[in-house]
């Protein structure tokens, strides 16, 4: 795969669109050798911005901005082949979590659909249960929590999706398959394929198991797929991340955040393994599924977020 950009810099012009409207344009430039690089990087693309119509033109927004253009990510960590070349790379988010960036094996990510959320309180089932004399009758954790089929609808759309999944497995016997539970769907780790995250054939199996149409998009952007590895910040009670901007991973305010993230995160998983079929990984590709495993704890009973 590419490597990650190692250097950015930030451009920025008041604008005058051809609306009359004024904008103060900033825009993220990017380089593998140096932040002068990435700064001319940046100018460029800032120009061919301008020259475009700015950022409310059509070719403007779809080529600078989320999720037309890779994002400002801070590198974690890379994982190279024993020849050399990088097959994954680690990187921070926007809004602070770690994600897995690879070509090596394909991922999918598949969102259950927007349905209304049955909220779960356990404390007044019990509390009704006992004042009516009944044993209970339903889980006392959210089941979604544990990777489990959630409660109404979205038991249903849960199941719908593991027919889904089950029927891709059978279609495909060449391939395999780590099937896992995130908080709101599945995600797949699929070995065995060769294909690369533009390609039509990737195209083609991401959409055959209802993959995010997002998530494609921005594979497709950064030429990787991508897995999340950490938790989202709202989801364990952390304030969201402050895009890097100007400042470095060096600063206090980006240290006292990442420690707080960290210890919060101890308490949760963010996904659970529910299968694995078809044939084994290669030594690669086997590497990549440990540093996913290691990091989202599959297989820790963890409630997930």
């Amino acid at each position: 795969m590419q490597p990650i950009p190692r250097h950015w810099a930030i451009a920025s012009r008041h604008f005058t669109g051809p609306d009359g409207r004024e904008y103060d344009l900033h825009i993220n430039g990017s380089s593998h050798e140096s932040e002068s690089e990435a700064l001319r990087d940046a100018q460029q693309r800032l120009e061919r911005l301008i020259a475009a119509g700015g950022p409310y033109s059509w070719t403007g927004a779809r080529n600078e901005y989320y999720p037309g253009r890779r994002q400002r990510e801070e590198l974690l960590e890379e994982l190279h082949s024993a020849d050399g070349a990088l097959i994954a790379a680690v990187t921070r988010t926007r809004y602070g979590a770690a994600v897995l960036n690879t070509d090596a094996l394909l991922i999918s990510d598949i969102d259950l659909p927007a349905l209304p959320f049955v909220p779960f309180r356990p404390a007044a089932r019990r509390l009704l249960n006992r004042l009516l004399g009944r044993a209970p009758r339903e889980p006392q954790v959210d089941p979604e929590e544990l990777g489990l089929p959630g409660l109404g609808e979205r038991a249903e759309a849960h199941a719908e999706l593991r027919g889904v999944i089950a029927g891709f497995i059978a279609r495909h016997p060449e391939l395999g398959v780590r099937t896992y539970r995130t908080r709101n769907g599945f995600r797949l780790l699929v070995t065995g394929s060769g294909a690369v995250p533009a390609s039509e054939r990737a195209q083609d199996l991401m959409q055959e198991v209802r993959t995010d149409r997002l998530y494609m998009r921005l594979c497709r952007v950064h030429d990787t797929y991508r897995a999340r590895l950490t938790p989202k910040p709202w989801r364990i009670d952390v304030d969201r991340f402050e895009a890097l901007g100007t400042r470095t991973a060096t600063a206090p305010e980006h240290q006292d955040w990442v420690r707080r993230y960290r210890d919060a995160s101890a308490q949760v998983a963010v996904c659970r393994l529910l299968e694995v079929t078809g044939p084994a990984p290669s030594a690669e590709e086997q590497r990549i599924i440990d540093l996913h495993d290691r990091a989202t704890r599959p297989e820790s009973g963890l409630p997930l977020a």
